[in-house]
């Protein structure tokens, strides 16, 4: 059964106080033989009859369209909801109130009844026909980062044969989802980090080389290296020959984002930051694409698995971007911190080429020695810090840390 059926506290009670009479009139009409006690009787029993008849139809016959929906949105834009409900039963459902609650995520424009900081109570009047289909249609707008569904779905209504209320709650999981993206927070200066760097995409115009590609020889020259002199090719054309590598570039991003705060006591900041920090990265992410490059994200959001912490795999194009806006919608508010530093340990011990690597969040001492490691072989380390013009880029230095909490 799709629906529990839930009477009001008094309706057990008024069943009694019918059989009760019932059985008093009955005394009175056998005892007095009144023609009027057993009418009276025979009123109160067909009352009786009819109230049970609907008591076990009413709903039975009730049903609730449920696909599987799921919508996309940033914050400020608006969608509709939509609920199909068919009462097959010939019994009306009059005066009632549809009702569900929503995450923090979207809010209803219309008929939202109260607004809590985990869920939204939505109440709306609904009169329900007797063999026909009803649609409800409700405006909705994306209030806030997160992922969001459906619950506790529910019709009230008032009992046709008294004065109690019966509540029909829905049991099945309701499939509908919604997915508020971070928004985008533009990210000063990030024209400066779309260079060339060493990598392994092919390119005709680069100036760093593979060496382990050779795509040929040419004549020597006198600046070339002595090294790179191919003596194979030399000695077919009695000429000196200096081997050519593919010109490569890497257009690869790292993205390794520190949800954590030195402040653990103050969560309202806790939760600021995070959400700035994970618009910071959208932005990032949004501007990589556009740009043809690829990029992964690190963020030290704890996970259960083999990667104790949140990994967005290398990719590029506009469906690893949707993927990641995603990803990132669904880090929750409360979400725990694995420990940046083992984080940023960990992901070292992956690298195998330089990238450009670009850090979000607080930085601490005790992570400059890995920074200073990798330097020796990435070119490029960057950091996002805040001030109250909002959020730049500058190369990461050394002397310079724990400067990236949001300044009042």
């Amino acid at each position: 059964m799709k629906w529990e059926k839930q009477f009001g506290i008094n309706h057990v009670k008024n069943t009694d106080y019918i059989l009760t009479a019932v059985f008093i009139f009955s005394l009175i009409g056998i005892i007095s033989q009144y023609t009027v006690a057993f009418v009276i009787v025979s009123i109160f029993l067909t009352y009786f009859i009819i109230n049970k008849l609907y008591d076990k139809s009413v709903g039975k016959n009730f049903s609730l369209k449920n696909k599987q929906v799921s919508r996309r949105l940033f914050p400020g834009e608006e969608a509709v909801v939509k609920f199909e409900l068919d009462n097959h039963s010939i019994y009306p459902m009059i005066n009632g109130e549809f009702q569900f609650q929503t995450g923090p995520a979207i809010q209803t424009l219309i008929y939202t009844k109260d607004t809590k900081s985990y869920y939204k109570q939505v109440d709306v009047p609904l009169s329900v026909m007797g063999r026909r289909k009803t649609v409800i249609e409700l405006p909705i707008i994306a209030k806030q980062r997160g992922a969001t569904r459906i619950t506790n779905i529910a019709y009230q209504f008032p009992h046709l044969f008294n004065f109690e209320h019966v509540t029909l709650k829905y049991l099945p999981f309701y499939h509908a989802e919604f997915v508020v993206f971070p928004r985008l927070l533009p990210v000063h200066g990030i024209e400066t980090i779309f260079q060339m760097v060493p990598g392994d995409q092919r390119m005709n115009y680069s100036p760093f080389e593979d060496i382990q590609s050779p795509a040929g020889t040419r004549d020597y020259n006198y600046n070339d290296p002595f090294h790179r002199i191919n003596w194979k090719a030399t000695a077919k054309t009695s000429e000196l020959q200096t081997n050519v590598y593919e010109r490569v570039v890497d257009m690869s991003y790292i993205f390794l984002v520190n949800i954590g705060s030195e402040d653990k006591v103050n969560m309202a900041q806790f939760n600021q930051n995070l959400e700035d920090l994970l618009s910071y990265t959208a932005y990032l992410c949004k501007e990589t694409v556009e740009q043809g490059y690829n990029y992964e994200v690190f963020v030290n959001s704890r996970r259960t698995g083999k990667i104790p912490y949140l990994h967005i795999p290398e990719g590029e194009g506009q469906t690893h971007y949707i993927n990641t806006l995603e990803t990132l919608a669904r880090i929750h508010q409360q979400s725990l911190v694995y420990p940046f530093k083992e984080m940023v340990y960990k992901v070292g011990q992956q690298f195998y080429k330089p990238k450009t690597i670009i850090i979000l969040g607080e930085v601490s001492s005790d992570i400059n020695d890995i920074i200073d490691l990798w330097k020796r072989q990435q070119q490029k380390i960057f950091q996002v810090k805040l001030s109250k013009e909002g959020a730049y880029i500058t190369r990461w230095m050394k002397d310079v840390t724990n400067d990236v909490k949001k300044t009042s």
